[in-house]
């Protein structure tokens, strides 16, 4: 039986419903999560947060997509799979918000390594942005960490 991931790569974007494409922006936040090596607590709950705020999915729902996507996700999902199926399957500015969550997510420890950084530059070329785009998208995220998240 082919995993989720797999299962994506064979639709149309007509074909694929609100949970499969939940799933996708799940997995590149953990995938995010994961680059530096290391997958702390603050990390976690940034993304349950995403996943409730963002998502709009109650809490349980929430708890259940993170820890099946994790679970999907045990072994590490090439970037690259992921970021094209995306590209497959939003849009322009729903994948500007993806990368704006990947923002939140890297910066939820309050600082940015080095691996997150090439993370980021890299995930810039991944989803076609511009420099100017990637830049009003980090900026975008730095404000709303400072003000609600």
């Amino acid at each position: 039986m082919l995993n989720f991931l797999e299962r994506l790569k064979t639709k149309e974007i007509k074909d694929i419903n609100p949970d499969e494409k939940n799933s996708l922006i799940v997995s590149v936040l953990i995938e995010s999560a994961k680059s530096d090596g290391e997958f702390s607590e603050a990390e976690i709950e940034k993304i349950i947060s995403i996943i409730k705020n963002k998502l709009k999915l109650e809490d349980k729902p929430a708890h259940e997509l993170f820890y099946k996507t994790l679970e999907l996700n045990q072994d590490n999902i090439e970037m690259y799979s992921i970021t094209k199926d995306i590209r497959d399957n939003f849009d322009a500015d729903e994948i500007k918000g993806i990368v704006k969550y990947i923002w939140y997510v890297v910066l939820s420890d309050g600082h940015l390594d080095d691996f997150e950084a090439a993370l980021m530059r890299k995930l810039t070329g991944l989803f076609h942005l511009t420099g100017k785009e990637a830049a009003e998208i980090k900026s975008a995220a730095e404000n709303d960490l400072n003000i609600e998240i």
